[in-house]
């Protein structure tokens, strides 16, 4: 098989093992970016990286982050995933997948609807709104802010609920940048949460992640640290499983939560990464196990 490895940066630390465990298993690689695509409509649909039309060459795609890009490029290498996907290349994850996880709303009312515990949350496009209807989210002594769009804790903000001026100035300041307020409740965690990696219908491997000492971000990305759960509570991981299947996903990185005596999910990553989680179970080849899903599945 010849298999496509969407990156921004073929050495980063996920994509070299994929393209690894991929070479490993006999397979040729070819990692390349969405600015890499020129995309010709004539009397077909041809999609040309570096002269070769990968519709007519690849095996299989695995999409790695997009990064930060502007609405336009988001638009076009969705809907070039879309095409791909249309002309029978398997994209890993499915562009309906990436479209709903990128989406904090979309996921979290996809969520819902699946009868999975979510946190309490108020979108709206005004500020004097978001203020007005805090009572929505009940007796919540804390607000985390995210933006709509974004993922590793990158622009979230938490913020005492008696605060309201500066809550007030930080909604204000969104809104007035056209941008969404998402308010959440904060789930009292107590600086510790769990990413459960999901690779098809099973949990691969999961992990506490602890903030800081004084913070409340857990991820990894952020200074968090992982540490390895040697068997996830079987609640937990159904849930987590159950959440990849509602949002479409085959690889998905879960983050749940525990408080009031229950499990609670607040992100879903599309494209997550594993280096943190990796790190504590050595015994696990983490790129591999995607390969070989892949792989699998491509083949059907």
């Amino acid at each position: 098989m010849i298999i496509g490895v969407v990156t921004r940066n073929p050495s980063s630390w996920a994509s070299a093992n994929l393209i690894r465990a991929f070479e490993a298993l006999n397979h040729r690689v070819v990692p390349f970016g969405f600015s890499d695509i020129v995309a010709h409509v004539g009397s077909r649909l041809r999609l040309f990286v570096h002269g070769v039309d990968i519709l007519e060459t690849l095996s299989a795609i695995v999409v790695r982050p997009f990064g930060r890009v502007s609405l336009d490029q988001a638009i076009f290498r969705v809907d070039l995933l879309y095409a791909i996907q249309d002309h029978g290349v398997p994209v890993f994850n499915r562009p309906e997948a990436i479209e709903k996880c990128v989406d904090k709303f979309r996921s979290i009312v996809t969520l819902l609807s699946a009868g999975i515990p979510v946190p309490k949350t108020l979108v709206t496009e005004r500020s004097s709104l978001a203020l007005k209807s805090l009572e929505l989210l009940g007796e919540t002594p804390y607000l985390v802010v995210k933006p709509m769009f974004g993922s590793r804790g990158h622009g979230s903000t938490r913020i005492r609920v008696r605060d309201r001026d500066v809550l007030w100035e930080v909604v204000r300041a969104l809104t007035f940048t056209r941008h969404t307020a998402y308010l959440q409740e904060f789930i009292q965690h107590r600086g510790v949460d769990i990413r459960a990696f999901v690779v098809g219908d099973r949990v691969l491997a999961a992990m506490y992640r602890v903030a800081p000492a004084g913070e409340w971000k857990t991820n990894v990305a952020r200074g968090g640290s992982p540490k390895r759960i040697d068997r996830l509570d079987p609640v937990a991981e159904e849930m987590a499983i159950k959440a990849a299947k509602a949002l479409h996903c085959d690889i998905a990185g879960v983050d749940l939560a525990y408080a009031d005596g229950r499990y609670y999910i607040f992100e879903v990553n599309s494209q997550p990464g594993w280096r943190g989680l990796q790190a504590v179970f050595p015994e696990v080849d983490i790129a591999m196990e995607i390969a070989k899903y892949v792989v699998e599945k491509a083949k059907k």
